[in-house]
């Protein structure tokens, strides 16, 4: 592999695909502006999509930040209590923001837009600005990763920083001269600080030292594993500091899959054909939306390989390192114990840049090499990549843009709520909602940028539990349709019973336009 890579990234700026200069008299596009403005606009688009927390994983990140550097207990999630690359930055945005919404999407905001840049570079380095722009949009812009670009969660984290990795490794390895040992540093610290998100994302490494191995030699391949055995180091003593185990983290991980399911979820992935597992995801991405795109892409990324074309070997063997392990433990090797969900698609976004960035590549290579001469001919390569990318882009973001659980959707319920708490709502009221409402709540209790919490006290109503007293508050959210949280729906049915109707003597103080959230008085 290390040969083909090395071919690679050795190519000269003259060939097909590559940073030809501009022409003469026209004066040369800053390198940082095309990523600078894409960086904004898909920001503006980011924060007016802003996601109703999720109370799944997602607020079990947010609550093992706000805790850090104390101990969780007691909790079933030891895998994602563990992931310190996620749970530290997003501790530190609490101490800006407190426990708000601003805190709860720095992280995954910021995430996104390092996995549109590291995606730009890529494309950029290993082709042309076109094919970077256009691989990047699309890999963000697709359905599953966009649902995820603004919840907490590891995978685009790790995925963002990975791919930023890979990029400097491509940059390192085409200058001239060794690198730096700070930059071998900052390397490392990327490649580390991705399997502190994300373990799985170490299966992709290797390809980064059979990039700078010529270049830097063991020497620099050790000043860039510094920073990788720091993480490791450090986190082996969190996890012994606060969970009594230097290996919780790995133990947690590795008996995910075997963990309890219902019979709904086990029938999901357990005891298929072999071949099922092979194909899970290819037959993943068809689900969506822009799926014939994005299989299409991946397709041509596997036969770029095939056909031996340099710079997408690159790209498939970034692919292909994590395709191999996950689909093996993924339930290949033992069909009645798969060790993950494959259908799960976030485990495979590791993959969304190569394949993408692959098949762009590769439709950008064979057109170049068409016949023909003059403007038409120098444009055609541009044209196929770009119109290929926006038939995905296009298709994607028709399903997703203005979606329900989104602020541009509508889905500002609960800030209704904490406007109407903060400036209604006694100290020492007691307000009830279902499990999964609360957990939403304690994003809603600060501001949007922090400041003092309502001081009520926030309960949870749950089946033969405690119920709401004369003078409490109850907040029902979301209960007869589900679109902005079906988790609090089905949550809510359990605590006050299927259909969810007001209690005897509840008094309706405050209601959102759409009825989404209403508040009551109990009488």
């Amino acid at each position: 592999m290390s040969t083909s890579i090395d071919a690679t990234v050795s190519e000269g700026e003259d060939e097909p695909g590559g940073a030809a200069p501009p022409p003469p008299g026209r004066r040369a596009v800053p390198p940082w502006l095309i990523p600078a403005v894409l960086a904004a606009a898909w920001a503006a688009v980011l924060l007016a999509h802003l996601r109703a927390p999720v109370p799944s994983d997602q607020l079990n990140y947010m609550l093992a930040a706000e805790r850090f550097p104390h101990r969780v207990e007691p909790t079933t999630e030891m895998h994602q209590m563990t992931r310190f690359g996620l749970i530290v930055p997003a501790r530190l945005a609490i101490a800006v923001f407190g426990h708000s919404q601003a805190a709860y999407a720095t992280v995954p905001v910021l995430a996104t837009l390092a996995l549109l840049a590291g995606t730009y570079a890529l494309g950029t380095l290993l082709f042309a600005r076109t094919v970077g722009a256009a691989g990047a949009l699309l890999v963000v812009a697709a359905t599953p990763v966009f649902t995820d670009s603004t919840d907490l969660l590891p995978d685009i984290l790790a995925v963002g920083l990975f791919t930023s990795a890979l990029a400097l490794a491509v940059a390192l390895r085409r200058r001239p001269g060794p690198p730096g040992v700070p930059v071998l540093l900052l390397l490392g610290a990327l490649l580390g600080w991705s399997y502190l998100a994300r373990e799985f994302i170490v299966f992709l490494w290797p390809v980064v030292p059979a990039l700078l191995y010529r270049r830097v030699g063991w020497r620099g391949l050790a000043w860039a594993a510094v920073p990788v055995a720091v993480l490791f180091a450090a986190e082996t003593l969190l996890c012994w500091r606060l969970y009594g185990d230097p290996l919780a983290r790995l133990l947690a991980v590795s008996g995910h899959g075997q963990r309890p399911s219902t019979p709904a979820v086990a029938a999901s992935y357990r005891d298929k054909p072999r071949m099922t597992y092979v194909m899970r995801l290819p037959d993943t991405l068809g689900t969506y939306p822009e799926g014939r795109v994005l299989v299409g892409l991946l397709v041509l990324t596997v036969a770029g390989a095939a056909l031996r074309v340099r710079r997408v070997t690159l790209l498939f063997a970034t692919c292909a390192l994590l395709w191999v392990p996950l689909t093996l433990l993924g339930g290949v090797i033992d069909p009645a114990a798969p060790k993950l969900r494959l259908q799960l698609i976030r485990y495979w976004f590791p993959v969304f840049p190569g394949f993408v960035l692959g098949g762009l590549g590769l439709l950008w290579l064979a057109a170049a090499r068409l016949p023909g001469r003059g403007r038409l001919r120098a444009a055609l390569p541009a044209a196929v990549v770009v119109a290929v990318a926006a038939v995905g882009v296009g298709t994607a973001a028709r399903s997703w843009w203005g979606a329900p659980s989104t602020r541009l959707g509508g889905a500002t319920q609960m800030e209704d709520v904490r406007s109407w708490m903060r400036a209604e709502g006694a100290p020492d009221r007691r307000l009830w909602s279902d499990p999964h409402t609360r957990k939403v709540l304690t994003v809603y209790r600060e501001g949007a940028w922090g400041g003092a919490p309502w001081p009520g006290r926030l309960l949870a109503a749950r089946p033969g539990g405690d119920r709401p007293a004369p003078g409490d508050l109850v907040l029902l959210y979301d209960t007869e349709r589900g679109r902005v949280c079906p988790l609090c729906r089905a949550s809510a049915r359990a605590a006050w019973g299927d259909p969810v109707r007001p209690g005897p003597g509840w008094r309706e103080l405050h209601a959102t336009r759409d009825g989404v959230a209403r508040l009551y008085r109990v009488g």
